[in-house]
């Protein structure tokens, strides 16, 4: 072989070596790496692998259970393979957060109210109830002796509600505070009476009673007009199940179901003076049975005409309504 010819097929061995090498190297540089994540068609992130977005999805299905019971996540997700540097690949909170926004995922949930002005969007009743404790609780972290009641009406709305706009009870606890001049929750301190009570009868007789509140929890609508008709009572939010007492010694003399009070108890104090209590989910007394104040008589329900759990407690006098509120301890 000639020179010539061996000089050219030494070049000819070269460029082949050299296209291999950075043909190789062009692949390993190319090689996908990570993963584009597609949520409902449109770019979310960039993941290491399948899973470590499986996972994030996972974890806020059971942040979510927590609250408002078995969720799955309603979204389409696609995977694209692409090559891209490591510091551009998501980490879970990224994730986290990107799922919720974009989510288009919605679950019942109930939006509250106060006098008609938006509060937050919570899971339920219970998470209404805890928001008002835990404002009440600062008052009277403030006034330890003081006995309050909510100033305001409390409602709400059963909906529908994206996850990304679903409030945490910190949230609205927040929100419901952070005008100090004219909060959307308030609380008000009652004029002390030291839980004594002249009642004035018909018959010209009184009686001094010792009212004690029936249940752990926060006034959420108070005696008088409401919605264009008379509310007989008082309503007392608590948790469902949560134990009813009697507010003062007396006779049961009705402990059955009755139309819009659902499961009801009244009790006989004497003297025309008769208690009652609304919407039970149990019944734990019987009639012409005897009790004594703050005996266990029922549960917490949300039995008959009732929007949640709550007792609707009332206090009679010669079968007149009275506002409960003038006699409670």
């Amino acid at each position: 072989m000639s020179l010539s010819n061996r000089a050219k097929a030494i070049l000819a061995s070269l460029s082949i070596v050299i296209t291999i090498i950075v043909s190789g190297q062009y692949i390993y540089y190319n090689k996908f790496n990570a993963y584009q994540v597609y949520m409902n068609g449109k770019p979310l992130a960039y993941v290491k692998n399948k899973e470590d977005f499986y996972n994030v999805e996972k974890n806020i299905e059971k942040d979510l259970e927590k609250r408002f019971g078995k969720i799955t996540l309603k979204d389409d997700i696609t995977f694209k393979e692409v090559s891209i540097k490591n510091e551009n690949i998501a980490d879970s909170s990224v994730i986290k957060n990107s799922i919720i926004k974009n989510s288009r995922t919605s679950i019942p949930t109930v939006l509250m109210k106060s006098d008609g002005r938006e509060v937050g969007v919570l899971a339920n009743e219970s998470e209404m109830i805890k928001v008002l404790d835990i404002i009440k609780n600062e008052y009277k972290e403030k006034d330890k002796d003081g006995t309050f009641k909510l100033n305001n009406r409390i409602t709400y709305v059963k909906q529908d509600t994206n996850i990304k706009d679903i409030s945490t009870i910190e949230e609205t606890i927040k929100i419901a505070k952070e005008n100090p001049s004219n909060p959307l929750i308030c609380f008000s301190k009652e004029k002390e009476t030291n839980g004594v009570q002249n009642v004035s009868l018909s018959r010209s007789l009184s009686v001094t009673s010792f009212v004690s509140f029936p249940s752990k929890g926060t006034i959420t609508s108070p005696f008088g007009m409401r919605w264009g008709k008379m509310h007989n009572g008082i309503d007392i939010g608590a948790p469902m199940g949560d134990p009813i007492h009697a507010a003062m010694d007396g006779k049961v003399v009705y402990a059955k179901w009755e139309d819009g009070y659902g499961k009801v108890i009244k009790i006989d104090h004497g003297v025309g003076v008769q208690t009652v209590y609304g919407h039970c989910s149990n019944i734990d007394v019987n009639e012409g049975q005897q009790v004594k104040k703050g005996e266990n008589i029922g549960k917490v329900g949300s039995t008959g005409n009732s929007t949640g759990p709550h007792v609707h407690f009332e206090v009679r006098v010669d079968g007149a309504p009275q506002d409960p509120l003038k006699y409670l301890k």
